[in-house]
């Protein structure tokens, strides 16, 4: 295996005209592997986490709208399946036939679909506190949500992004609204914001925030799960997000082959310093790294 271990370096890639950003970590032969966010968050969300799993070829992804990636053409709406179509195409570019999956919220809710749609493709999956799940939507709340869909996408360009007076305030504002320390918010600010006339906001596309039309049915995800073929590993943070944890037992029902482990911590248990080792213990385990007889350059 080779020495040489990338430490977040940037990359890019060109899906259906539009620029994808990412940070690359690990070494160019080590297991390829996408690390996909959460909602709202971006690439550097593993700037913790990446660099104890340096046997990987970790290509950290900013989905379409998200970091330093450009956002959807106009009209267009946010939903898993434009994100697995985006990902399936940097993994043709980057001619991986099978590969290994590492998400958090969102991107593991994203990261267990794909490998239901794509079973033969997906070698294992990491999921870090996120899960697919309907997070109690109703039949009657999925119609009304996809009508809000179309009536917020008709009036997205009248609304005016918030200002904040600098980088700080920001970080600072999302502690308030999260459970994340200001060191782990900081660290996906700075890759987050952007200069504007006044002080900055945030790069993130705010239709990302519309409500998700065409959600799925817990029947229809149990029968994705069925498809599943690789092992996943959850990891359930105690404190961290509910929208998808009472329906795990459900999900185990049907994944053929999903192992959960609980830890005590927040949400972000991956950014966070006094978690993350634990979750790099876990993920190291599931992907059997310390196997891996080949020496690794610090």
């Amino acid at each position: 295996m080779s020495k040489e271990v990338r430490a977040g370096e940037s990359a890019e890639f060109t899906v259906f005209g539009r620029k994808m950003a990412a940070k690359l970590w690990g070494v160019p032969d080590g297991k390829p592997t996408f690390a996909l966010h959460g909602w709202l968050d971006n690439a550097n969300t593993f700037d913790r986490l990446a660099p104890l799993l340096p046997e990987l070829n970790l290509v950290a992804l900013d989905f379409a709208g998200h970091g330093l990636s450009e956002h959807r053409p106009p009209g267009v709406h946010y939903h898993s399946f434009t994100d697995i179509q985006d990902v399936m195409a940097i993994a043709r570019q980057l001619n991986w036939e099978k590969f290994y999956l590492l998400g958090h919220s969102m991107g593991a809710s994203i990261s267990s679909e794909l490998a239901a749609t794509f079973p033969e493709r997906v070698e294992g999956s990491v999921l870090i506190d996120g899960f697919i799940a309907t997070g109690g939507v109703t039949m009657e709340e999925r119609i009304g949500q996809n009508r809000e869909a179309i009536e917020k996408m008709l009036t997205a360009h009248e609304k005016a992004p918030r200002i904040y007076p600098d980088a700080a305030t920001m970080a600072e504002r999302v502690t308030q609204a999260t459970d994340q320390t200001l060191a782990a918010a900081s660290v996906l600010v700075e890759r987050g914001h952007k200069a504007v006339e006044g002080g900055v906001t945030w790069r993130t596309d705010p239709r990302i925030r519309f409500s998700t039309p065409l959600r799925h049915t817990r029947e229809t995800i149990n029968c994705l799960l069925e498809d599943s073929l690789a092992p996943a590993l959850l990891i359930v943070a105690e404190q961290g997000d509910r929208w998808y944890q009472g329906e795990i037992p459900e999900a185990q029902a049907h994944h053929p082959n999903l192992t959960i482990r609980t830890m005590p911590g927040p949400h972000h248990i991956h950014l966070e310093a006094d978690y993350v080792e634990q979750v790099a213990t876990l993920s190291r385990e599931f992907l059997d790294l310390d196997n891996d007889d080949d020496e690794i350059a610090a």
